[in-house]
């Protein structure tokens, strides 16, 4: 029997793709998921090695998010069965392509999860997945603990497959909602013990991640939800794939996200949003990415004023004149938050550095 866990939103494979470059730091895939995925090709009669030699990759012991997308590529051309032999209900070819091919139609981001979830569930026969609105957060959620697989189905295996299908849905959103929608993902439930044997921890490193949950979720902020969507042209798996390597490429280098916030600040980019609009985050994504970075919109702006304001006074300009160029509503305002930030006064500054 075939367990074979790639990418599947309820049995449903990702397709194969162009590959492109990505920053050659992302997350590794941790060394028990590795083994299952190890498992998983040896069941099929299938090496690690073979598949990675076939993916154009090097076997060094570990597998960044991306290459490990590229080894179920590989894998995946060779199964012609889009349920991969884990449901009773097999899959007959092309049956996500038309699913996604429709999904474009739609008015928003949340109408097209909707159908979405209403079409898998008219495929499998069942309630198995549901949107939800809840506390500003737009919900997708996946239920699986009715879903008719195949009775000697390995249960690690299983949830390894999930936790690989939250990927393929979050690929749907990145190719739907663009930049904006694919960094509005506040967090993310699966149903496995632990993260030792899951693919989430590389995929979203960067993110709040819960296991032994009911189900598997993805929790959006609602933000997103009523968002027109991007796509226009009709979905392929091909396409679905390409956005989900796009975007976790790009979630997973958030590392100088205040060094980027406070060059548009530096650029004349005052509002906090603007700058999200700029980066493609909400606001509330924003600001929820800087506390991460143990930084906040107004600490990044007071750096930046703090040291426009160290320039001008280097110039000798009146304090009247800093002020109005910084924007503060008198000489006073400024006066104090200078002091607030340096622990000296503007005047006290500028002495130190006639003292130099």
């Amino acid at each position: 029997m075939l367990y074979f866990a790639q990418p599947s939103y309820m049995g449903c494979r990702l397709p194969v793709t162009e590959k492109h470059p990505f920053s050659p730091d992302l997350p590794k895939i941790r060394a028990n998921a590795m083994t299952t995925l190890e498992h998983i090709l040896a069941g099929a009669g299938m090496s690690l090695d073979e598949q990675l030699r076939r993916s154009g990759l090097a076997h060094s012991g570990e597998l960044n998010i991306v290459d490990f997308l590229r080894i179920l590529e590989s894998f995946a051309v060779e199964v012609c069965d889009e349920s991969l032999h884990m449901s009773k209900r097999p899959l007959l070819p092309g049956t996500n392509d038309h699913v996604l091919s429709n999904l474009g139609k739609c008015r928003s981001l949340q109408d097209a999860l909707q159908e979405l979830a209403a079409s898998y569930n008219f495929i499998h026969g069942g309630a198995y997945n549901r949107v939800e609105r809840r506390d500003r957060e737009l919900l997708y959620i996946i239920d699986d603990r009715q879903f008719p697989y195949l009775d000697d189905s390995d249960p690690t295996h299983i949830r390894f497959n999930m936790d690989c299908v939250l990927l393929y849905v979050h690929g749907v959103v990145c190719s739907l909602g663009g930049h904006g929608a694919a960094n509005s993902l506040l967090k993310v439930q699966s149903r496995a013990d632990n993260g030792d044997n899951s693919v989430l921890q590389a995929a979203f490193s960067h993110l709040p991640l819960r296991f032994g949950a009911s189900s598997y979720v993805l929790h959006y902020d609602l933000a997103m939800a009523e968002q027109p969507l991007q796509w226009q042209a009709p979905l392929t798996l091909s396409s679905v794939y390409n956005q989900l390597q796009f975007h976790l490429g790009q979630s997973n280098n958030d590392s100088n996200l205040v060094s980027k916030v406070r060059g548009m600040l530096e650029q004349g980019i005052q509002s906090q949003e603007a700058v999200a609009a700029e980066l493609g985050y909400s606001v509330a994504t924003l600001r929820r990415k800087l506390a991460q970075s143990q930084s906040s919109f107004r600490e990044c702006r007071e750096q930046v004023l703090n040291q426009e304001a160290k320039t001008l006074l280097a110039q000798q300009l009146a304090l009247e004149e800093v002020a109005q160029r910084l924007h503060f509503s008198d000489a006073r305002s400024f006066n104090r938050a200078f002091k607030t930030w340096n622990g000296v006064t503007p005047r006290d500054y500028m002495e130190s550095l006639s003292q130099d």
